[in-house]
């Protein structure tokens, strides 16, 4: 029923006797049923309102997912991991938005980079509107399982990308190539943004060797 949208968010659950009868079911079936709804999220109890149908997020679907990868292997998601699965999803990401971007999506996007123009020097910030930037690119295909599959690996990134910047210059290594990405989203130039794409992931990739290779001589200046 809730599903189905016969029972819309917000909406109060009948009396357990009359939900019984309607489903032809013993009333003990029904706590049980909540029971189980109420974990997975689907229903909520509210003080002095009672069980009511609860709004589904996007949170409520990403952050397990996100929980998942971060728990397995002993939490280990490795850059190959993230590179390789983002070249899977974001090359054909990036070709389905240049295909039909809208105005308003554009300028977010335009919005965004100039967001990352204006705090280059700092890399929490630089990472957190790179990650939106990401995630915007997901949001214009216009297809709830990509986007949920970007958001879900979105804090993975944002945390890779604020752990390399220090080691690497955002104008030259960083910047140009989402600046590229937007030019060839705003032109409807379907293969220039799969390449521009392809591009910016293998500069990452590079981007991540040097962090590796610095941060390790780092770690032997110090013994």
């Amino acid at each position: 029923m809730i599903i189905a949208g016969r029972l819309q968010p917000e909406t109060k659950l009948p009396p357990e006797r009359e939900l019984a009868d309607q489903l032809g079911v013993s009333r003990t079936v029904i706590r049980e049923a909540v029971r189980i709804l109420v974990t997975k999220g689907l229903l909520e109890t509210k003080h002095g309102v009672g069980t009511v149908v609860r709004q589904m997020t996007r949170e409520q679907v990403v952050e397990p997912l996100t929980l998942y990868l971060r728990t397995q292997n002993g939490g280990q998601i490795s850059f190959g991991d993230l590179y390789q699965v983002r070249m899977i999803l974001e090359v054909e990401i990036a070709g389905l938005a240049a295909s039909q971007a809208t105005e308003t999506e554009l300028a977010l996007l335009q919005r965004i980079i100039n967001s990352m123009e204006a705090v280059q020097d700092e890399p929490d910030l630089l990472a957190a509107h790179d990650a939106d930037f990401h995630s915007a690119l997901a949001r214009m295909t216009h297809n709830p399982l990509l986007i949920v599959l970007v958001d879900s690996i979105r804090d993975l990134l944002q945390e890779y990308i604020a752990r390399v910047t220090p080691y690497l210059d955002p104008r030259q290594e960083n910047l140009p190539h989402h600046y590229n990405l937007l030019e060839r989203i705003q032109a409807g130039d379907v293969e220039g943004a799969r390449q521009a794409m392809r591009e910016n992931l293998e500069q990452m990739r590079k981007n991540s060797e040097r962090y590796s290779k610095l941060a390790q001589e780092r770690s032997l200046d110090t013994k």
